[in-house]
């Protein structure tokens, strides 16, 4: 997890001085009758709860683990099914309440820190849930628990820390290889392989959960990640694939027809085909109106297709639904440039550098639009620069920015800039 963090401390507002889990004092026995009553009476209560949570009677048991506790304010038993029971139901702050409490008893209770923690990550506070399973790692003897392991995993892939994830999901899978919740974790896993370009490993898990997807998850929704990770390998036949598998059990999802169609559109396909493309994320009014991607990408296809009408109308309405997408902005200033307004093209650039300056290719496209306009050399270098930086690696806008400043050097003039062609993971 992401170094630096606190381990908590015990929560406060602790029971009477003596006051032991069970509710008596120093683990002796009741010394009074009364005494004896109230444990016969919370252990007879939490019976009747514990047989109707089996029942699936969840209101009843509620009421009984609450009766137990007028016999009890501290029965760790008691809050612990409560605050599980708050916890299935999603009642996740209330759950919180009673696992506190619980720790205010018992502060060395690693089992109830990890489920707390489970409540915070439920509760999208992820520091807090940080800070709990810390405490339930610090506690526990072994930390043998297929759940907790589970619960530190998401919390790792919801940081981005996918190394770390991957290391504390396959943890829970070697504790319990049954575990209830192995299918769902093959399948994050799959996801963060992919992520990590460990593309092999991605395809493996895929592939294991694919008999049997985790719900609710279907068969289809597996074969397109398996599609995704082949097309992300530029293995376009496999990706095509699958895709179309997906395609023979769902004919008309929007999603599935898009991913088919922007595998039309690479140029590195050998079955290319703009018009394919255009049809498939088109295809009998399919595409999802109100998905800004799916505007954007047909945008892109109707700009390989050199018709700027269509590509102007398909990038607006992604800008209408999105307006805060660098990368759609981008876009806009390449088709602009595409048919010389430059000053429209400026405007557009700017306004994806302000939403995003980390994107080498606006950066690059800002460059040759300084080359082109009143040959702004000085400026062209400053953008070509700034996207070196972003993209040390990228060949193209280092050749660019040698060519010019050698050209500069020797005052010569320099030749018509080619708009950047490659494909990258964020091209505009």
């Amino acid at each position: 997890m992401p170094g630096g963090m606190p381990v908590t401390s015990a929560p406060s507002g602790h029971p009477p001085a003596g006051a032991q889990p069970n509710g008596t004092a120093n683990n002796q026995a009741p010394a009074t009758g009364s005494q004896r009553l109230a444990a016969m009476n919370e252990e007879t209560w939490i019976r009747m709860g514990t047989l109707a949570d089996q029942m699936q009677d969840h209101d009843r048991a509620m009421s009984c683990f609450e009766s137990a506790l007028r016999h009890n304010p501290y029965s760790v038993a008691a809050l612990t099914k409560i605050g599980v029971l708050c916890k299935s139901k999603n009642q996740f702050q209330r759950a919180v309440e009673y696992f506190q409490r619980i720790l205010n008893i018992d502060s060395n209770n690693g089992e109830i820190w990890g489920l707390l923690g489970h409540c915070y990550l439920l509760m999208d506070d992820l520091q807090k849930a940080y800070n709990a399973y810390q405490q339930a790692l610090y506690i526990l003897p072994n930390a043998n628990d297929a759940k907790l392991w589970y619960g530190i995993g998401i919390l790792y892939d919801r940081y981005g820390s996918y190394e770390h994830a991957d290391e504390a999901f396959s943890v829970s899978l070697r504790i319990d290889p049954k575990y209830e919740k192995a299918g769902e974790i093959y399948f994050r896993l799959g996801i963060i392989y992919k992520q990590l370009q460990k593309y092999s490993l991605s395809l493996e898990c895929f592939r294991y959960i694919l008999p049997n997807p985790p719900p609710p998850l279907g068969e289809l929704d597996i074969w397109f990640q398996i599609g995704n990770v082949y097309e992300q390998q530029k293995e376009y036949n496999h990706a095509k694939e699958a895709f179309e598998r997906v395609l023979a059990m769902n004919p008309s999802h929007p999603k599935r027809l898009q991913q088919l169609g922007w595998l039309y559109h690479q140029q590195q396909c050998s079955f290319h085909n703009q018009d394919h493309a255009v049809q498939c994320m088109t295809r009998d009014g399919t595409a999802d109106p109100n998905d800004p991607q799916s505007w954007y990408l047909l945008g892109r296809c109707y700009m390989a297709k050199q018709n700027y009408n269509k590509a102007y109308e398909a990038y607006q309405q992604a800008v209408y639904r999105d307006s805060r997408n660098p990368t759609y902005w981008c876009s806009i200033g390449v088709l602009y440039y595409q048919i010389n307004q430059y000053r429209d093209a400026l405007d557009a650039y700017t306004r994806a550098i302000h939403l995003n300056p980390y994107i080498s290719e606006v950066w690059y496209d800002l460059g040759t639009l300084y080359e082109s306009c009143n040959n702004q050399i000085s400026d062209a270098l400053d953008a070509y620069q700034r996207a070196a930086e972003l993209d040390p690696n990228n060949p193209h806008i280092k050749q660019r920015l040698q060519l010019l400043r050698s050209t500069q050097a020797n005052g010569a003039p320099i030749g018509w800039v080619v708009r950047r062609s490659w494909e990258g993971g964020c091209v505009c």
